[in-house]
């Protein structure tokens, strides 16, 4: 029995005073459909102007709704805005473009790197050139990046994955202590059967430095708790915020506006160049007409052609009365530079100054040649991010696969962002290794110094030249000790490294100066020619 079937049960023959009741239902019914639209409609204007939405109980960090739309206009923007594309695009170049050098201290942890760095798996996610510029992208765009780990127990390799950011729906932290997260909500959709339609799923997974014997057993009634860890890098958001916020955030309004101005402009122009003449003649309509009629053309590719269009340099001739003037556009276009404000609020949003968009008008030989310093530390700054990153990341990698718990010494270290004159580069290295001219002062070892020498030639593959240059001095120490020991003599000092060093300590400070630098600059052409042969 309905509502309106009741009413009339328990009030017989007051049929009137019930229709009244259910027209009065109905019209509330509407008007509450009327007030959910306007308050939807309310709730989309907010996003349009704002775009963002604040959790009611909290004013320190983006709804989770509302996150996800700022990431998904600032993929968008990416995709498709020119100056959004080309900060994004220009800082991965910076951080990544030269490689990077991983070296461990423990053997077992070189071999677990090694390995780790080598699989053809996780090089598609992280460890190779493309997949590590495209991470730093997506850490730009989207603010986060979930990396996932699966360690094989048997073998003790791991292998690394990445969630998108918009599939984890919370993080939940230790309730004491809000730095110190323990769980990472996902929430997905996965086809349950070959070609079934996808069902929702959720998940927990716990944080890479939490202390997962302390949250075993933890369950949750909303989805079951995985046992792979999840590491969790964020940039662009505040300090007491869980989620980082795309970095691209400030930029998005300001490229939009650019991007419309300058459409705003072709349109105007493209309006403007429909009339290029001004034709005024005598006689009314008829003379109307007749101009039509003379100046128009019929574009035929035939030889009979009877009224070709005029070419360049044409000569219109016409009666008296008759006047042909351009269209003057003067004052009709805005100022060349009336947009540029807004691409300065794009660069002071990326962090990038307005030659690295294509205006070489603002350049100079200074500006092409080096960096600003602000600018030169931003990348830096990124490069320090991801020295973190790794270290964690390869730190775990040798824990898994050494069974471990003690942490080994990871050395990350990136070529210089800016190309310096090599021969600055190796007499400042000279000086800090011989104290400016004086005998070798153990300020630096050979090792130390061989590394940087190569790193300043813009070596990729700085360790295995060392391991053949270091093999080709043992092999000529080793003919060199058996030479000498087949003459009866003392067998030479055993020389290491790749850098001639003089031996005598007594020398003359002057000349042992000299000597050491021009066997120092010998050596650094001698690894430009061994660079060129591998």
């Amino acid at each position: 029995m309905t509502l309106l079937e009741s009413i009339r049960s328990y009030f017989p023959g007051r049929s009137i005073e019930v229709r009244n009741l259910s027209e009065q239902l109905q019209t509330t019914r509407n008007n509450l459909e009327l007030f959910q639209e306007r308050m939807a409609d309310l709730e989309l204007g907010l996003e349009d102007v704002g775009w963002i939405r604040l959790l009611a109980e909290s004013d320190r960090e983006f709804s989770r709704g509302g996150l996800g739309e700022i990431i998904r206009r600032s993929r968008y923007m990416f995709l498709k805005n020119p100056l959004i594309n080309r900060a994004v695009t220009l800082q991965s170049f910076y951080v990544w473009g030269q490689g990077v050098t991983v070296t461990c201290d423990d053997e077992a942890g070189q071999e677990a790197i090694d390995a780790f760095l080598d699989d053809p798996k996780n090089r598609a996610e992280l460890t190779s050139h493309q997949a590590r510029t495209l991470k730093e992208q997506t850490l730009q765009v989207a603010g986060n990046l979930f990396f996932v780990f699966f360690p094989d127990q048997r073998t003790g390799g791991v292998r690394v994955r990445s969630i998108p950011a918009d599939e984890i729906q919370d993080i939940i932290c230790n309730p004491e202590d809000s730095k110190d997260p323990w769980f990472y909500k996902r929430s997905w959709s996965q086809a349950t059967t070959a070609g079934g339609n996808p069902g929702p799923k959720s998940a927990y997974y716990p944080d890479l430095m939490a202390d997962r014997e302390k949250l075993r057993g933890v369950t949750f009634s909303n989805g079951q708790v995985l046992e792979y860890p999840v590491y969790h890098v964020k940039v662009g958001g505040l300090d007491d915020m869980r989620f980082g916020v795309p970095e691209t955030y400030q930029a998005l309004d300001w490229a939009k506006a650019y991007k419309d101005t300058l459409e705003d402009d072709a349109t105007r122009s493209r309006g403007l160049a429909k009339f290029i003449w001004n034709l005024t003649t005598k006689g009314g309509s008829k003379a109307i007409a007749a101009a039509k009629t003379k100046l128009a053309t019929t574009q035929s590719t035939s030889t009979y052609e009877t009224n070709p269009p005029p070419v360049v340099g044409s000569t219109f001739i016409g009666q008296e009365g008759v006047k042909m003037d351009p269209v003057k556009i003067a004052g009709a276009m805005p100022p060349p530079d009336h947009a540029r404000p807004m691409k300065l609020m794009v660069c002071a949003a990326t962090g990038m100054p307005e030659t690295f968009f294509g205006d070489a008008s603002v350049g100079s030989l200074a500006t092409a040649k080096s960096l600003d310093r602000p600018t030169e530390l931003k990348f830096i700054d990124r490069q320090e991010l991801w020295k973190s990153v790794l270290q964690e990341i390869l730190g775990y990698v040798v824990q898994v696969k050494t069974k471990s718990t003690e942490r080994v010494k990871i050395d990350v270290s990136f070529p210089p962002i800016l190309e310096h004159d090599i021969d600055a580069t190796v007499s400042s290295w000279v000086k800090a290794a011989t104290l400016d001219g004086k005998a070798p002062a153990g300020t630096v070892d050979r090792d130390t110094l061989s590394r940087a020498l190569l790193s300043a030639l813009g070596a990729q593959n700085i360790d295995e030249i060392m391991e053949k240059i270091a093999a080709e001095e043992e092999e000529r120490a080793a003919a060199e000790d058996a030479a000498m020991a087949a003459q009866g003599q003392q067998a030479a000092p055993e020389s290491v490294g790749i850098l001639p060093w003089p031996e005598d300590t007594t020398a003359e400070p002057a000349t042992e100066s000299a000597d050491t630098e021009s066997m120092m600059i010998e050596a650094v052409r001698e690894l430009r020619a061994k660079l060129e042969t591998l």
